[in-house]
């Protein structure tokens, strides 16, 4: 937009200055005398604000499907090498159609504000139109890729608080025209005094992780307030905790049998490099180190992973929203209205535990997680903050929260059925006589040496997963944790109850129990439910009454 000559602000200057405090509203705008079709697709100014996507938007779009033709590209470059062009035909019938898809969806898609609402037109021959809102409009949020960064430019993702996609997406958009398009979106609630500085400050991180200042230029009355900010060295530690690494495993065993690679793999060169005439001692020593490398390389990417997805973690609160910045090479923004949070949830693998740490997720409406969800979408649910000393928890907590009191020792918690432990016992018993029965099915005579080995495990995590499971009720919501290699504590709250729940199976019914379950409209991201089993019936009905009666009467924290 700043490109064009005869761009110039509604204050005067050049387009490359952004608005003050003398910025001209919507509705403003919307009485400037302009003529239909007037607009270049670039300016701002006229009866309604419209835009276009940066042309690289054409490159990035073609990048994206060339990713998903790798095949066919390939098959035609093999066929050319062999002098046979019929292949790059068969290429071509792939390629041709993603290219003119992609000039026909960067030439057709115009975005426009008009009468309070985010219009996004896509598509020539069959044209679809969606509004949005200004004031449903709760984040803008923001990708940027290396290459972005090198062309000034960023993967735009718009959403409301209903839904697990993003209302828009507008790949991709300059910075300066992001810019603009945010503060036209937020200019209402500015206008009318309803928002506080956050909104500017959403200007303000925008421009730091673009690497510029011109949104700096937007007057603010309060910097913004910076909850945590992650360390390199706790990236390394949490890196080290995690277990990403067995993503490599998996990898290389798809690769493995994808391409049979069993049929030229020789099991005999590898032997080459074992030394020869060893004593059971070395070999044991062999095997010992041989193993610590391989969990030492499975570490290391772990590390590597953690340090480019998060370097660089910021987490900021200006009034009612919190914003995340991170990302070495692909750095991600992404905002979370505090009333949003439907459920917040801290784990403690015991890897983490040992170094004192701790990984918090929440859950926000709408914000079901699925396979495959967007950065943004990854960074403000499962990985809102990746790494926390557990000595800052507390803080954090009550920051999401206002009001919550995050002890975890002292809330009164309600230990289940004086009868779950022996349950669990039992039932460990019977995997482990299974396991018996099936190792001597399979593997005779010694096979059933498996029930044997497997008992004490399965009683030991019986006995832990008893101990660990417990339940508690706050002044304003319940908390749930569980959970024995993986410590998990939940809390949600009485407003964001959606449903409630006790069931009991036959067993149940047996032993007196029931199940009572507490459940938010956004479960997922957070991989723990506050579904608490191992109740006494009488407890989980008398909980359940006081739960409906808690959850139709609290009052929203936020308004």
């Amino acid at each position: 937009m700043s490109s064009d000559p005869d761009f110039k602000n509604p204050n005067g200057g050049d387009g490359d200055e952004l608005p003050t405090a003398e910025f001209v509203s919507p509705a403003e705008q919307l009485q400037i005398p302009t003529e239909t079709g007037a607009h270049d697709g670039q300016s701002f100014v006229g009866a309604e604000t419209m835009g276009r996507l940066h042309p690289t938007s054409l490159v990035f779009d073609l990048v994206s499907h060339v990713r998903s033709l790798v095949v066919p590209l390939l098959l035609g470059a093999f066929g050319v090498a062999k002098g046979n062009f019929g292949y790059l035909v068969v290429a071509g019938m792939f390629f041709v159609p993603t290219v003119v898809f992609s000039v026909i969806r960067y030439m057709s898609l115009q975005y426009r504000i008009q009468d309070g609402e985010l219009v996004v037109t896509k598509g020539i021959f069959f044209r679809r139109v969606r509004t949005v809102p200004l004031e449903r409009i709760q984040n803008i949020d923001l990708v940027q890729s290396l290459f972005h960064r090198m062309f000034n430019v960023a993967e735009v993702r718009v959403e409301t608080a209903s839904g697990t996609e993003p209302e828009a997406t507008l790949r991709v958009l300059s910075i300066a025209d992001v810019e603009r398009l945010r503060a036209i979106v937020f200019e209402k609630s500015r206008k009318t005094g309803e928002t506080d500085s956050s909104q500017v400050a959403e200007q303000k991180q925008f421009g730091e992780l673009a690497g510029g200042t011109s949104a700096a230029n937007f007057d603010s009355s309060e910097a913004a307030e910076t909850l945590l900010s992650i360390p390199i060295l706790t990236l390394i530690k949490a890196g080290l905790a995690s277990n990403r690494g067995s993503v490599l495993i998996g990898v290389l065993a798809g690769l493995y049998f994808q391409f049979d690679l069993e049929e030229h793999f020789d099991v005999k060169e590898i032997e080459k490099w074992i030394p020869q005439g060893l004593s059971t001692a070395q070999q044991i020593l062999y095997a010992i180190i041989g193993a610590t490398a391989l969990l030492l390389l499975l570490r290391l990417v772990g590390i590597v992973w953690y340090i480019l997805r998060f370097y660089g973690y910021r987490l900021t609160r200006n009034g009612n929203d919190l914003r995340i910045s991170c990302g070495l090479f692909t750095k991600v923004s992404a905002t979370v209205p505090r009333n949003r949070i439907q459920f917040i949830s801290i784990h403690r693998n015991i890897f983490m535990r040992w170094m004192k740490l701790a990984t918090i997720r929440i859950e926000t409406a709408g914000g079901a997680a699925k396979q495959g969800e967007d950065a943004t979408k990854s960074v403000s649910s499962r990985w809102f903050i990746p790494a926390i000393p557990e000595a800052n928890v507390r803080g954090i907590v009550q920051q999401l929260r206002p009001g919550q009191v995050w002890e975890e020792q002292e809330f009164d918690w309600q230990p289940l059925s004086p009868r779950a432990g022996k349950r669990m016992m039992r039932l460990a018993i019977v995997w482990s006589v299974v396991l018996g029965v099936a190792g001597f099915v399979v593997m005779r005579p010694w096979g059933w040496v498996a029930g044997v080995v497997s008992l004490p495990l399965l009683v030991w995590h019986a006995f832990k997963k008893s101990k660990a499971m417990r339940y508690a009720r706050t002044s304003d919501g319940v908390v749930y944790r569980s959970g024995v290699l993986t410590h998990k504590t939940s809390v949600t709250f009485f407003e964001k109850i959606q449903t409630l729940e006790v069931s009991q199976s036959p067993f149940d019914k047996r032993w007196g129990m029931a199940t009572l379950t507490v459940d938010t409209a956004g479960a997922g991201p957070a991989d723990h439910q506050i579904d608490i089993p191992y109740l006494t019936q009488e407890f989980a009905h008398a909980e359940y009454d006081q739960l409906v009666v808690k959850a139709a009467s609290h009052q929203p924290v936020f308004g």
